[in-house]
């Protein structure tokens, strides 16, 4: 169990001491060495969790594309402060428009990102 002190008490609020998981966060090792945004596009070539997370440099997030395609990225990557993918950010701002969606239409994408087909899911679909 990971302990987690209590910085101060002060009209009723409590403060947490999290810094662990931030010094956590920074020993992720990031994927430097391939390309920062893949497609999958044959069943056979579907990674499997942990090269996923490998590659994406921690905990995988999984975005269910309208078209039925998977995005997978780091989900704490803007907390980590990973810098901007600009393929995977203009794939979300080409799907997710302002037209069609209330919200998200401008978010954006950092770090590594990976795109499976439709097609292509195998065991990610299940």
């Amino acid at each position: 169990m990971i302990g987690v002190e209590i910085i101060g008490i002060s009209r009723g609020l409590t403060m947490l001491d999290l810094s662990y998981i931030i010094q956590d966060m920074t020993n992720t090792e990031i994927n430097t060495t391939e390309p920062e945004f893949k497609v999958i596009t044959d069943k056979k070539n579907e990674p499997d969790y942990k090269a996923v997370s490998k590659f994406v440099g921690g905990m995988v997030e999984c975005v269910t594309l309208p078209n039925g395609d998977l995005l997978l990225l780091n989900e704490e990557g803007k907390l980590m402060g990973l810098p901007l993918n600009p393929e995977a950010t203009t794939l979300w701002r080409m799907t997710f428009t302002k037209d069609k969606y209330a919200f998200g239409h401008d978010d954006f994408v950092v770090g590594p990102a990976m795109v499976i087909k439709k097609d292509a899911l195998n065991t990610w679909a299940n």
